[in-house]
């Protein structure tokens, strides 16, 4: 991925936990990591870019990135949505960041909370999904196009003429700016 982003496929692993309450899921460690290459080989193989790691149907991370959710919730309000750090999840910078810059926007509603697969394919149903995405150092944000869930694909919207949701390459944009110096920000000083 070029600049990050890009049409994701992934694949829910039914067989296969990345992280669970009192583990280490919250810490920087191999163990993190490590326990995820044979599963993401496995889907490689069957077409799928990433695994979107569930804990009893519950939304955690996708490949090694926080997860993101952009939809109109049950009461239909405009909202980003992550889970939240629940010992399962990777307090990670770019999720911070992302966080923290929408919340300074004051567009729409920003939650940390539980989601459930269930509850996206509801949404996805009811078309209350506007896109998701996964947040990481690396990659910054990386926009998913599909979900495979219970052996069925669910197409995840997002804008095909930029290869990302709207919000995600705003993010993306906004993020990188600040990193390059483009924008003055009390996150970036330059020097010199």
């Amino acid at each position: 991925l070029s600049r990050g982003l890009g049409d994701v496929y992934k694949r829910q692993d039914p067989t296969n936990v990345r992280a669970w309450p009192g583990g280490t899921g919250n810490y920087k460690v191999g163990a993190n990591y490590a326990g995820g290459i044979v599963p993401q080989l496995e889907h490689a193989a069957r077409g799928y870019h990433q695994i979107l790691w569930l804990y009893q149907d519950y939304l955690t991370e996708v490949g090694t990135m926080n997860l993101f959710v952009f939809w109109k919730n049950e009461k239909q309000e405009k909202e980003l949505l992550t889970p939240p750090l629940d010992g399962t999840i990777l307090p990670g910078i770019t999720r911070k960041s992302i966080l923290e810059l929408t919340r300074q926007w004051g567009e729409f509603k920003v939650s940390e909370d539980s989601i459930t697969m269930s509850q996206v394919v509801k949404a996805l149903a009811e078309k209350r999904v506007y896109e998701i995405f996964g947040a990481g150092t690396a990659a910054i944000v990386s926009s998913v196009e599909c979900i495979n869930y219970k052996g069925k694909d669910y197409e995840i919207p997002y804008n095909q003429s930029l290869g990302a949701g709207d919000l995600a390459n705003r993010l993306m944009k906004s993020i990188q700016d600040i990193q390059y110096g483009e924008v003055e920000h009390p996150w970036s000083v330059k020097i010199g």
